[in-house]
């Protein structure tokens, strides 16, 4: 379900006016200002393949496509929109809400829902249940059956539940544990669904040749949703300059989580979308790019391509300026319908907050429905302001409206996680059950942060049959608990103030790019690998902006502007120029670029020996501070031979330190900790030398792993998730792993009302809390004083 969010006619204006500033002067020669230099981070090169081109032409490379997913299946399928991360059903009762498009021909033709799938082996056979409707009438069930591999399931849709453009689909997803009646079993309940095998099946194939058609393009065997911009040679940097606005076009109207942009001189083969921009006669187009672009009509316009269920899009003009009327005509006319249905309404699940405002469950998509089992999980998501400061100064104000069955054991209770970490309770003590009417759960605004919040309402409900844990189990058929839909969220007057660095903005509402600002992304490569890189991070960004970006990609070495942000994106090998890690001198500009550098953790120690190894000594520097350095950590002596001052001044600090990361729900010490040398690419962001702009950074050691990296990075899971000042994709597993920044800037003031400055003085003493026990310790000794002084010869004297 999609629940509209925003005025479309205002809308569609905007995205016009933002398209023909993006796509305004992008055009003419590259820029060629020198050797780009960026630090590499480990120097290993992973063997390549005999194509390094082609290969590397994609962020998709065979070898990376996803094991436990089947190969794409036929073209004529129209597949669901939502990206793999929102196909997995979890638990014991669990609801996804997917979506597919429908042109006019696929309406009158009909057809039939297919449903790869497959479950966690932990599943009682023939038990679970999924549940199928479309636009809110059944289409049936299927029987949850297939632990070995993917199952393909068909279901006949009735002519009158489909309609013409996009077709909500709900899956719930009802499944028992074998053998384990434990609330820790129910986390290894699971089914998901294959995103290249699954969607809406026709009776008559998509035809492509008109604009509409695009949003039923298939997915790759990754299930990825592929834009290819075809150019050729070293001047691919000025077509993918010519093609930026229609990139990001194309990926505001597909409006799909899923989407990687690659750059490559030949056409793609399976699913995705073929991109050719410009004129026959500029430099830089291939073969088939020039016969195309001279034998189409100036326009964006739509064709089958050579490979079934590939289209390809055209945007032709002599001139930079007939494309971008072209681009603006397009928004206003044959894409407007599609931006209003996807791009322009609520994602289901998703609740875009706004300060001083209450939302329900139900804006959130969930529907009320009586919960058998054990662990209830209803999952929401929650994106804040890009400029929300988080800190002590209020609460969310969760209002709990539902009922717990008489019977519950001990121990039952309602949990609220926020991100992954629960932030507070409510026990279920009355063993007769009890009825919520708007019980007021707090949710402290510290555990949230700007951009995407994931929140977690889970409610245990177990019962002393459970230890039994017989075979009935499977067949209850008694309630132990609702949640009603109109549960609300209360959200306060929140503190605003535009900071930096913060991934959790930059990738929930793309900050600090979302202004409309024109800004730079400079590459150190015409390798398609890097191009694809910047042309993916750029379509992500302007996603979460919800509108095209004016960026200008450059072949060059960082180069400051006055107000002018920049996104850097390097892959510097061996062999390649780069950015000194540490800058000769203090005073030069370099020195504050050594955020591009791998970072230690501030308490961790970067030299572990005595020895002058020079992988870990500065020979740059001046070697011989780095020997006392090295020789002041070799000498340590350990903390019980201290003294009673230094031992009580560790103490301190660690009980600070602790209690400060209490209150900014950080892990403990020790855990979580991690260090990004050797990563496949790493996310940070730092202020640009001389203070006049901000700088995000895409760093890796290589070609192929900033190719590894970006699946991960620009992956919908992984994109939502970045938060701090800094993010790497570890190279041996894949994972994303983030890192509070230890200092934020002050980028502008969005609020200049009093309330806002009384709330931001509020953070910050929350921040500083030392400084406010300081500060309250002084006045009341102040108090104390004067109090004294004042009354002291004041009153009746009474003898005893």
């Amino acid at each position: 379900m999609r629940s509209v969010f925003m005025h479309d006619e205002t809308m569609v204006r905007r995205l016009a006016l933002a398209l023909m500033v993006a796509a305004t002067g992008l055009t003419g020669s590259t820029a060629l200002a020198g050797e780009f230099r960026l630090l590499p981070a480990a120097r290993q090169e992973t063997p390549t393949t005999d194509k390094a081109e082609d290969a590397g032409a994609s962020l998709l490379p065979t070898a990376l496509a996803p094991a436990q997913f089947p190969a794409a299946q036929a073209s004529s399928l129209i597949p669901f929109e939502q990206a793999v991360e929102r196909m997995q059903l979890t638990g014991e009762d669990d609801t996804v809400v997917l979506s597919f498009h429908l042109g006019a021909a696929q309406l009158a033709a009909g057809g039939k829902l297919q449903i790869a799938y497959q479950n966690a082996v932990s599943i009682l056979p023939d038990t679970g249940i999924l549940d199928v409707s479309v636009n809110g009438q059944s289409a049936g069930s299927v029987t949850i059956r297939s632990p070995n591999g993917f199952r393909t399931e068909t279901l006949a849709v009735p002519a009158e539940a489909l309609k013409a453009g996009r077709n909500e689909v709900r899956l719930r997803a009802r499944q028992h544990h074998r053998v384990d009646c434990s609330l820790n079993a129910t986390y290894e309940l699971w089914t998901k669904i294959d995103p290249a095998g699954s969607g809406f099946l026709p009776a008559r194939p998509a035809g492509y040749t008109a604009l509409e058609d695009l949003l039923s393009v298939g997915k790759t065997a990754a299930g990825k949703t592929e834009i290819r911009l075809v150019a050729d040679g070293a001047a691919s940097v000025g077509i993918a300059n010519e093609g930026i606005a229609a990139v990001q076009a194309l990926a505001l109207f597909l409006d799909r989580e899923d989407l990687v942009v690659t750059v490559g001189k030949d056409a793609a083969t399976g699913p995705g979308i073929d991109l050719f921009v410009g004129s026959g006669s500029e430099p830089g187009q291939t073969a088939e790019g020039k016969r195309l672009l001279s034998g189409s009509a100036a326009g964006l316009s739509v064709q089958p391509g050579r490979v079934p269920g590939r289209p390809v899009v055209v945007l032709s003009g002599a001139t930079a300026g007939e494309r971008t009327a072209s681009l603006l005509a397009a928004a206003r006319g044959p894409m407007r319908a599609g931006l209003e249905g996807g791009l322009f309404a609520g994602i289901w699940g998703l609740i875009a907050a706004e300060p001083s405002t209450s939302y329900t469950l139900r804006d959130a998509g969930y529907v009320t429905a009586p919960f058998v089992g054990r662990l209830s999980r209803t999952r929401f998501e929650l994106q804040m302001p890009a400029d929300f400061y988080p800190a002590e100064y209020a609460t969310i104000d969760f209002h709990l409206r539902g009922a717990t069955a008489p019977g519950l054991a001990l121990g039952a209770q309602l949990l609220v996680r926020v991100n992954d970490k629960v932030v507070t309770s409510l026990p279920f003590r009355n063993v007769n059950g009890e009825q919520f009417d708007g019980k007021r759960i707090e949710l402290p605004l510290r555990a949230f942060r700007p951009g995407v919040n994931r929140i977690e309402v889970l409610a245990e409900v177990p019962v002393a049959a459970d230890a039994a844990c017989g075979p009935q189990i499977a067949n209850e058929a008694t309630p132990r608990f609702i949640l009603l839909e109109t549960s609300s969220l209360d959200i306060p007057a929140l503190a605003r103030i535009g900071h930096f660095p913060d991934l959790g903005a930059l990738a929930g509402a793309a900050y600090p790019f979302g202004d409309g600002k024109p800004f730079d992304v400079f590459i150190d490569s015409v390798d398609p690998r890097v191009l694809s890189a910047a042309l993916t991070t750029v379509a992500r960004l302007g996603v979460s902006a919800a509108r095209p970006l004016s960026a200008k990609i450059l072949l060059s070495q960082p180069v400051e502007a006055e107000g002018r942000n920049a996104l850097v994106i390097s892959a510097a090998g061996p062999g390649m120029a780069a950015i000194p890690e540490k800058a000769d001198t203090a005073n030069e500009p370099a020195d504050l670029m050594s955020g591009f550098a791998a970072k230690t953790p501030a308490d961790t120690d970067p030299v572990t020996t005595a020895s002058l190894d020079t992988a870990v000594v500065d020979t740059k520097g001046d070697d011989s501070q780095a020997l006392l350095d090295a020789f002041r950590n070799s000498t340590v002596a350990p903390q019980s031979d201290g003294s009673f001052a230094t031992q009580a001044e560790t103490w301190t600090t660690s009980m600070f330190s602790r209690f400060r990361r209490w209150l900014r729900y950080e892990d403990p010490a020790g855990k979580g900790e991690a260090n990004e040398t050797g990563a496949l690419v790493t996310l940070s962001q730092v202020v640009s030398p001389s203070g006049l702009g901000n700088w995000t950074v895409i760093r890796s050691d290589s070609l192929d792993h900033l190719a590894l990296g970006m699946q991960t990075l620009a992956a919908s899971s992984a994109w939502q998730r970045l938060e701090g000042g800094s993010a790497w994709v570890r190279s041996e597993d894949g994972v994303l792993v983030s890192r509070a920044a230890t200092t934020r800037i002050i980028t502008e003031i969005t609020d200049s009302s009093f309330g806002n400055f009384r709330r931001l003085a509020a953070s910050w003493f929350s921040d500083n809390f030392q400084i406010y026990i300081a500060l309250v310790i002084v006045l009341m000794s102040g108090f104390g004083a004067w109090l004294g002084f004042a009354v002291s010869k004041k009153g009746v004297r009474t003898d005893p």
